[in-house]
């Protein structure tokens, strides 16, 4: 008989290995003399202020595929938004919970159609990575990589898997 507590957790750790070797692997095959990358800025919370501005998909024993950020971080999508055209509903407070992602140029992608990856001009003037047309957010209250705890908030908010739609199962 399986352990409850060790079964909720199981989800967010295979994740977080899935992501933890996907990393590793890219990065072992990108070794060179650069300096490293600086850190993002830490948030209060130790997370990144902002998502990272690269893509990867990856598959996850229970929410199926789903897309991360450079750091392992799962992305998410709101119902409430549009993709066609593509327009956010998240603005002003909302994101202090839900981080919208930068959009950056290059942007790197794995396991991801590049063709399906586009920004948004925010109402604040800023860009924001788009997924199918799908604004793409990070949620403040993941504190490790991995972590879904954002997935089925307020009934709208998902996890979103490599070809924009919302990753399954919905929670109850």
């Amino acid at each position: 008989m399986s352990n409850p507590a060790e079964t909720a957790r199981r989800p967010a750790r295979d994740v977080l290995v899935a992501a933890f070797l996907l990393v590793t692997t890219l990065l072992a095959g990108c070794a060179s003399d650069q300096e490293p990358p600086r850190p993002a800025p830490l948030s209060l919370a130790g997370r990144p202020s902002q998502p990272q501005a690269a893509l990867f998909g990856i598959s996850s024993d229970t929410l199926g595929w789903v897309v991360i950020d450079s750091r392992g971080y799962v992305l998410y999508r709101s119902q409430r938004d549009s993709a066609r055209p593509s327009r956010s509903a998240c603005t002003g407070a909302c994101t202090v919970q839900w981080l919208p992602v930068p959009a950056a140029d290059p942007i790197r992608v794995e396991g991801i159609d590049r063709q399906l990856v586009g920004t948004l001009l925010r109402p604040d003037g800023t860009r924001q990575l788009t997924l199918a047309g799908w604004p793409l957010y990070g949620y403040a209250g993941d504190r490790m990589p991995g972590d879904t705890n954002g997935h089925g908030m307020e009934g709208h908010w998902f996890a979103v898997t490599p070809i924009g739609t919302p990753a399954g199962p919905t929670p109850s």
